[in-house]
């Protein structure tokens, strides 16, 4: 029983109650009357316990002595991960705390971009690989996670090389991935929060001057109407008595507050936005995370990003000069 959970159940789950629930079911499909309860709790911790051996010395073995390295000063400094003095110079970056790096992005705004990318920039000085524990159920992993998170970095030195190395080696990587996704949803917000407020914004300042006429396309289908039917006429003799002048005026300012016209001011708003705010934080998403797509529907808008990162280098480099 025990080498049968091993091979082919503890891989997907380790709670205990599932666990026990799968190992009665597997006495009745071999017609064996299943010992005591405790005993069966017995079976299943040591065959965890066995299993979890296996995996943390795999692991071990997979890692690089440039990821041990890190991960050993990591938790000897207890507070801090080795980052790149001029890098980070550069960069606005600033040292981490290990409770920084396990924390949420929280708002999107400045301050927790710039965190967020640093923190996944500390992160990936740890050097892991992306297939390290691909074929791993995430909710396993989570397991580990969880569990480095609420130990404290003393009681991780505590352990064999095999478990600390694992266990931070799976929260990290998980945390990558967690940083990551982050990222993409703070990037989406600010996208979001820069057009909505230039909408605000140019809907407040021609919202005293805008009237907004009612029954366009009825007024517009009798204006056509009349004009067809008098080619030589007189526009004040024949086009006013079917319209006035005001509500002329008023489609024409409607026209130029909501069309082209319009779109442009708030294209101006975006940019100015931009240029003034958030210049500071968008490239530096776009240089930290990678856009990749297996299907050819999104392609464009990923060369898109492409070209505005190379836009914004450029620029930037500009700038410097």
């Amino acid at each position: 029983m025990t080498d049968w959970l091993c091979q082919h159940v503890l891989y997907h789950v380790h709670e205990l109650e599932h666990l026990k629930e799968r190992v009665y079911r597997r006495f009745h499909e071999l017609k064996i009357v299943p010992p005591t309860s405790d005993r069966i709790e017995r079976l299943i911790r040591s065959a965890l316990h066995t299993h979890e051996e296996s995996f943390f010395q795999g692991t071990y073995q997979k890692l690089p002595s440039t990821t041990l390295a890190q991960l050993d000063f990591l938790i000897d400094s207890i507070s801090y991960l080795e980052i790149d003095e001029e890098e980070a110079a550069s960069d606005g970056s600033t040292q981490i705390s290990f409770n920084e790096l396990k924390a949420d992005p929280g708002r999107a705004g400045v301050d927790s971009v710039l965190k967020e990318v640093n923190k996944l920039r500390t992160i990936r000085i740890l050097e892991l690989s992306d297939d390290l524990f691909r074929n791993i159920p995430h909710k396993v992993l989570k397991k580990y996670q969880q569990r480095v998170s609420t130990e404290d970095l003393r009681e991780q030195r505590r352990h064999p090389d095999p478990i600390r190395y694992t266990l931070m080696s799976a929260f990290f990587w998980l945390r990558c991935i967690e940083i990551s996704d982050s990222l993409v949803d703070l990037l989406i917000q600010i996208i979001h929060r820069i057009g909505v407020r230039a909408e605000r914004k140019i809907e407040k300042e021609i919202l005293n001057d805008l009237r907004r006429v009612s029954n366009k396309y009825g007024i517009l289908f009798n204006m056509a109407q009349t004009a067809i039917e008098n080619p030589a006429g007189i526009i004040k003799d024949v086009l006013y008595p079917v319209v006035n002048e005001q509500t002329l005026k008023d489609l024409a300012k409607e026209f130029k507050h909501t069309g082209p016209a319009y779109r442009e001011k708030i294209l101006t708003v975006i940019r100015a936005s931009y240029g003034s705010h958030y210049r500071r934080i968008v490239p530096k998403i776009l240089s930290i995370l990678d856009f990749r797509s297996n299907n050819d529907v999104p392609r464009p808008v990923i060369l898109a990003l492409e070209l505005i990162w190379l836009l914004l280098m450029r620029k930037m480099n500009i700038t410097r000069l």
